[in-house]
C-alpha cells in the first residue's frame, strides 16, 4: 500500500491517510462573513473526495483585517451557528475539519483598482499596517500596528478560535505566513526598529497560541501554518527558523506544522531561479514539488536540535507521483493540496481504488477564468472543473425522457457536453472532423523547450480518456454537415466547432505557404507530424506567438517575434502566465518588436510596414500567428431548424479552454 494511504495520529487526531486539503480562501461566504451553503457543498465535496483532513480557509478574527469582500468571519457568537453546517459536511463525508484563523497585517490593499489611503486597505474599514512601515504589501503607505492593537488581536484570536471548537471543528489552524501579520511579525525584514513587547518577533504569535490553549484546552490540536523561511535577501532562512521559533513552537505542544516558505514582501528574492513568491503560489512555469529540498532541509535541522513534530509539505503537487516524492523523498508526514483539490476534489479517492486515469489533472492556468481572483471580486473555482462551487446546483439529476443530442466538434467544449449528457442519460452522438479529439488543446502547449508544457496536456488527455468508459457514440474523421447532422434526428445540435485561425490577404503569402516557407503556429505545434521550422524563424503575432518565440530561442533557432499592435498584448487564453513569460522573455532576450504589419513575402523573406517605413525580414521560416476566429458556419445554417441549437467555447467567442467547458456544463443540464 502506498504511504499516502497509511494512518497517522497526531495531536490526538487520527488521520486516515497523508492527504489533507490545506486551507484555501474560496470567498463563498456572505456580504457580511458569514458561512453559506454553498460553502458547506464545496467543503463537503471535498472531504467526500478522500482527504484525511479538510481544513477551511483564512477566516478572519476582526474585521479590519479582510482583504477581500467576500471572506469568512468568526468575529463573534452570531458566526458559531453558520459554521455547524460546513463542519457536518466535512465530517459526515469521513474527513476531520480544521478552520484557519486569519488577519490580514500588510496584505489589504492587494489587488486594488483606485488610489488607497495611507494606511487603509481597499474595502472600507480595513487596515494596511504592520511592525513597522519598512516593506509593504497591500498599500505603499501601510501604518504601524501599536502595542495595544496587538494586544487586542491576541485575545481576537484566541476566542475566535473558541468559537470554531464551539462549531464543531476537531482542530485550528492559523495563518502565520504570506504576509499576515503574524508573519509578518516573524520577518527580519519588516519587524524592526520596535521597542515594545513585540519587537521580540515570535512573542505575537507565541501569545495567540497560549492565550488559544487557556481558552481550548492545550489538549485541543493546533495545526498552524507557518513560514519556514522567507527566501527574501535578508529575512530569515530555515536554519533561522529551526534555532529560534521553532523550539518554542515545539513547546507549545502544536499537533503538527503546515510548512510554507516564501514571503510577500517587496524584498529581492534570495535563489535567483525561484521567485520567493512562487513557493507560496507557483506560476505555470515553476519547477513541480517546489518545496521538496526545503521540507528535507527543515527536518534535518529539527531533528539536529531534537525536535520531531509532523510536517506538512504543499505547493506544486500536481499529480499522484508528486504527493508519492512528498510524502516519500521530501519526508513529510503529510501532502498538503489545494488546487488539484478544487481541479478534482475526489482525486484521493480516485488513487486509492485505482483510478488515476480518470483524475482531472491541473492544467496549472485559470484557475478563477470565470469566478474572477479572489483579490479581485470572485470566488475561487477551477477553469477545468464547472462543479466546484456550485456543487449543489450542479449534481447530476437521471433524466426520465432521453433526447438524442449531436455534438459537432471534439474540443474541450464538446467533449465536456458530451460527457455530461451522457451521464444525465441523453443520447449523445459526437462529430469530429480529425482523427483524434482534444480540439486547440491538443496542440496548444507543444512547447518542448519551455518547461511544464505537458500539463495543458491533461485535459484532453482525461476528457478522451472519460470519453471512452463512456457511452458517447464518437465518429471521427467526419466532417459533419447539415444533412449529416439531420440523418440522427437530434432534438439538440451542439456546435463546438472551435475557432480557425484569421485569414491574412498578404501578397505572396499564398506561394509561401504552398513553399513551405511560411506556415501556422498551429501547423508547427501540431501533436502528429508537426511542420519542421529552419534555423532561422520569424514568428508574426505576438499575442499567440511569445511562447512559441521563446521555446525555439531555448531550442537554439535565431528569432525574431513580430507584431501589428503598439505593445505585446497575450492572448486571452494566456491568462495568468502573461507575467511569467514576460520575465522568461527579457531572460532570453525576446522582444516583441511591435507596430509592423505584414505586407508580402517573398523568397526567403517578408516585408513588414511601420510608421517609419518598410522593414525587410529575410528567415528560414515565417510562422503566421494571427490569430483565431468562430468557426460557426453550421450554427448559422441550422439557425432556422426546429432542433434546439446550443453553441459553446470559440465557436461562440475565441477565448479559453475554460470559458467552453463551462459553457457546455451549463447549456447540457438546461436539457429536460
Amino acid at each position: 500500500m502506498s504511504k499516502l494511504f497509511e494512518p497517522f495520529e497526531a495531536g490526538g487526531l487520527r488521520f486516515k491517510n497523508r492527504i489533507i486539503h490545506v486551507p484555501t480562501t474560496l470567498n463563498m461566504s456572505d456580504p457580511q462573513g458569514y458561512a453559506t451553503r454553498r460553502l458547506a457543498a464545496a467543503y463537503g465535496a471535498l472531504a467526500k473526495g478522500g482527504y484525511s483532513a479538510v481544513i477551511v480557509g483564512a477566516t478572519c478574527v476582526r474585521r479590519d483585517g479582510l482583504i477581500n469582500e467576500r471572506m469568512l468571519g468568526l468575529y463573534d457568537e452570531d458566526y458559531v451557528i453558520e459554521f455547524r453546517d460546513t463542519v457536518a459536511e466535512i465530517k459526515n463525508n469521513g474527513s476531520l475539519a480544521g478552520i484557519q484563523l486569519f488577519y490580514g497585517g500588510l496584505i489589504p490593499g492587494l489587488g486594488t483598482t483606485v488610489p488607497l489611503a495611507p494606511g487603509k486597505g481597499w474595502i472600507p474599514g480595513t487596515v494596511a499596517w504592520g511592525p513597522s512601515n519598512k516593506y509593504v504589501i497591500g498599500n505603499p503607505e501601510s501604518g504601524i500596528v501599536p502595542t495595544e492593537v496587538y494586544d487586542d488581536l491576541v485575545e481576537n484570536f484566541a476566542q475566535a478560535g473558541r468559537r470554531a471548537k464551539e462549531a464543531g471543528f476537531d482542530f485550528l489552524s492559523f495563518h502565520f505566513c504570506h504576509g499576515s501579520l503574524p508573519h509578518v511579525n516573524l520577518s527580519l525584514l519588516s519587524n524592526v526598529d520596535r521597542t515594545d513587547k513585540y519587537a521580540d518577533r515570535f512573542l505575537f504569535c507565541e501569545n495567540i497560541l497560549k492565550r488559544t490553549q487557556e481558552l481550548c484546552g492545550k489538549d485541543f490540536p493546533i495545526i498552524p501554518r507557518l513560514c519556514c523561511d522567507e527566501n527574501l535577501e535578508g529575512g530569515y532562512d530555515i536554519e533561522y527558523f529551526a534555532e529560534h521559533y521553532a523550539p518554542r513552537l515545539y513547546a507549545l505542544g502544536i499537533a503538527a506544522l503546515d510548512c510554507t516558505f516564501g514571503s510577500m514582501l517587496g524584498a529581492p528574492s534570495r535563489r535567483p531561479d525561484i521567485h520567493s513568491t512562487e513557493f507560496i503560489g507557483p506560476s505555470f512555469y515553476t519547477p513541480k514539488v517546489v518545496n521538496k529540498d526545503n521540507i528535507q532541509t527543515l527536518r534535518a535541522a529539527l531533528q539536529k536540535r531534537g525536535i520531531d513534530m509532523p510536517l506538512i509539505g504543499s505547493a506544486n503537487l500536481i499529480t499522484p507521483g508528486h504527493l508519492e516524492t512528498m510524502v516519500g523523498e521530501a519526508g513529510a508526514d503529510f501532502a498538503g493540496v489545494c488546487r488539484l483539490s478544487l481541479d478534482d476534489p475526489d482525486f484521493p479517492e480516485k488513487m486509492r481504488t485505482g483510478r488515476e486515469d480518470e483524475i482531472r489533472l491541473s492544467t496549472h492556468t485559470g484557475a478563477s477564468l470565470l469566478q474572477g481572483n479572489i483579490f479581485g471580486k470572485g470566488w475561487a473555482g477551477s477553469a477545468q472543473n464547472p462543479v466546484f462551487g456550485r456543487d449543489d446546483e450542479y449534481r447530476i439529476i437521471p433524466t426520465r425522457k432521453p433526447k438524442t443530442i449531436v455534438v459537432v466538434g471534439g474540443g474541450s467544449g464538446g467533449m465536456e457536453y458530451a460527457l455530461t449528457a451522457d451521464e444525465i442519460g441523453h443520447n449523445v452522438v459526437l462529430f469530429e472532423k480529425s482523427a483524434t479529439l482534444g480540439g486547440a488543446m491538443d496542440w496548444a502547449g507543444n512547447y518542448p523547450g519551455l518547461p511544464n508544457m505537458e500539463m495543458l496536456r491533461y485535459q484532453p488527455q482525461y476528457h478522451r480518456t472519460m470519453i471512452a468508459k463512456s457511452n458517447v457514440d464518437v465518429r471521427l474523421g467526419v466532417a459533419a454537415d447539415v444533412a449529416t447532422i439531420m440523418a440522427e434526428k437530434p432534438d439538440v445540435v451542439v456546435i463546438a466547432t472551435g475557432a480557425a485561425p484569421v485569414e491574412l490577404d498578404v501578397a505572396g503569402l499564398v506561394e509561401a505557404r504552398a513553399s513551405g516557407l511560411a506556415v501556422r503556429i498551429d501547423e508547427v505545434m501540431a501533436r502528429d507530424n508537426p511542420k519542421a521550422v529552419g534555423k532561422s524563424v520569424t514568428i508574426y503575432g505576438a499575442a499567440e506567438g511569445a511562447e512559441l518565440a521563446l521555446d525555439l530561442k531555448l531550442r537554439g533557432h535565431d528569432v525574431r517575434l513580430i507584431d501589428a499592435g503598439p505593445a505585446y498584448a497575450p492572448a486571452n487564453y494566456v491568462g495568468s502566465r502573461v507575467w511569467a513569460i514576460m520575465g522568461m522573455m527579457a531572460f532570453a532576450g525576446v522582444s516583441a518588436e511591435t507596430g509592423l504589419t505584414l505586407d508580402s513575402v517573398g523568397a526567403g523573406e517578408a516585408v513588414f510596414k511601420g510608421a517609419d517605413g518598410a522593414v525587410t525580414v529575410k528567415a528560414d521560416t515565417l510562422v503566421i500567428a494571427s490569430g483565431r476566429q468562430p468557426l460557426n458556419d453550421l450554427a448559422q445554417a441550422l439557425a432556422a431548424s426546429p432542433v434546439a441549437l446550443h453553441v459553446v467555447g470559440d465557436a461562440r467567442e475565441v477565448r479559453s479552454y475554460g470559458n467552453a467547458i463551462h459553457e457546455a456544463a451549463y447549456l447540457s443540464r438546461t436539457v429536460k
